[in-house]
């Protein structure tokens, strides 16, 4: 009872930051009515990650956080890096955070516990947007906060979260390919079924939603520009 209740207090706030993101692209194109927005759906992904996370991997989350402040207040605005070069270190700290979850290669260590957050019974869309969520909340969080950050820096080029979003899913695409590969070249080997096919899984469902955020991100954005021109 007490997850369903958060669970409507955090479809308000992405309901608000929804309309805030909508009306910015249709209505007004109002550059800090989107940054607003997009803000708000981050801060909700946020509660909804602390919901399904379990307790000892609360401090991760906490530091996970209070890096993302402290390197847009003191590096990235300080140094005035671009949008390529921020985007590498929020992918490289995305990586990070996906380990420091507890997470590894191999299919036991996903919780599938999370999809029964707030559900009496297993119902299989919940359960596996959940699982998921939980699973590459890492990622998912540092790119989100790579375009809230982006589209909220007003000196920055029009493009820059286009730009951005590009690079994201280069980044993910080149070690996915690399591996697909590898696993075509060793599929005879012993060890196919039990090490390379978890990790190509992983793989996969890590590019399938860095593909979904980025091809969010970059159509609001293309949208945004076409209604300002």
């Amino acid at each position: 009872m007490e997850a369903r209740f958060v669970y409507v207090f955090i479809l308000g706030i992405l309901f608000t930051g929804t309309k805030d993101l909508l009306r910015s692209q249709i209505i007004t194109s109002d550059a800090r009515l989107k940054s607003r927005g997009l803000w708000e759906i981050y801060s909700g992904l946020v509660l909804l990650v602390t919901l399904l996370f379990r307790a000892h991997n609360l401090p991760v989350l906490c530091c996970c956080l209070l890096i993302q402040t402290l390197m847009a207040q003191f590096i990235w605005k300080k140094l005035h890096y671009d949008a390529a070069q921020t985007t590498i270190m929020h992918y490289w700290f995305g990586q990070a955070f996906f380990y420091f979850q507890g997470n590894s290669n191999n299919i036991a260590t996903v919780d599938i516990s999370v999809g029964f957050v707030g559900l009496e019974s297993y119902v299989e869309a919940p359960a596996i947007f959940l699982t998921a969520l939980s699973t590459y909340a890492g990622p998912l969080l540092w790119a989100c906060h790579l375009v809230c950050f982006l589209s909220s820096q007003r000196d920055r080029s029009p493009v820059a979260v286009g730009h951005g979003c590009y690079c994201l899913a280069l980044l993910r695409s080149v070690p996915a390919a690399a591996y697909i590969v590898l696993v075509t070249t060793l599929r005879y080997h012993l060890f196919i079924w039990s090490v390379f096919s978890p990790k190509l899984l992983y793989e996969a469902m890590h590019l399938l939603l860095t593909a979904g955020v980025c091809l969010f991100f970059n159509t609001m954005e293309q949208s945004h520009t076409a209604s300002k021109s």
